[in-house]
């Protein structure tokens, strides 16, 4: 019986049937294909915009107050200054509360703050094609808390700056 089997176990062992061993994949894939384009360089902010950009970031508020102070329009006019150079700069005007009062309530006066630095660069001259206008009222506060410290901090308007081609330029103001 044994010598039956032997041309059986032959047979399997040497036809397809009998353990094969796997090829090998031909079908790699390839490494992912990218299709985002090249990341630019970073742009080189021009010595005057960043000069507005440390100007903008002066602009403070008193509690439950549009109105602007002294330093504020200082520093708004050293930026309309600046703008009435360079003709390619604009300005996003974002105005901020703090946490105290509705949100209806703080979203209408970040909206008088902003306006009232629109209105400021508006009388300096600034086209109002230059000048875009927003409010976030209490929702981005600069500082948490509910300190008079982080109260003063979160009563704001923030700048963002574009110029050339209308890229916002990084760092922006209002830290």
């Amino acid at each position: 019986m044994r010598l039956a089997l032997l041309p059986l176990t032959a047979l399997l062992v040497l036809s397809p049937l009998g353990c094969k061993k796997k090829a090998p994949p031909t079908d790699i894939p390839d490494a992912p294909v990218s299709t985002d384009p090249k990341p630019e360089a970073p742009k080189v902010v021009p010595e005057h915009v960043q000069q507005m950009l440390a100007n903008f970031s002066k602009v403070y508020f008193d509690f439950d107050a549009a109105m602007l102070n002294a330093d504020s329009k200082a520093a708004l006019d050293a930026n309309a200054a600046i703008m009435g150079q360079f003709p390619d700069v604009k300005v996003e005007v974002q105005g901020n509360a703090d946490e105290r009062g509705t949100t209806d309530y703080n979203l209408a006066l970040g909206q008088k703050r902003a306006d009232a630095v629109t209105k400021y660069l508006l009388a300096r001259g600034i086209s109002s094609s230059r000048l875009k206008v927003v409010s976030y009222g209490e929702e981005r506060p600069a500082a948490v808390g509910s300190s008079e410290t982080a109260y003063a901090q979160n009563r704001r308007a923030e700048f963002v700056v574009t110029y050339g081609a209308g890229a916002p330029v990084q760092g922006t103001t209002g830290n």
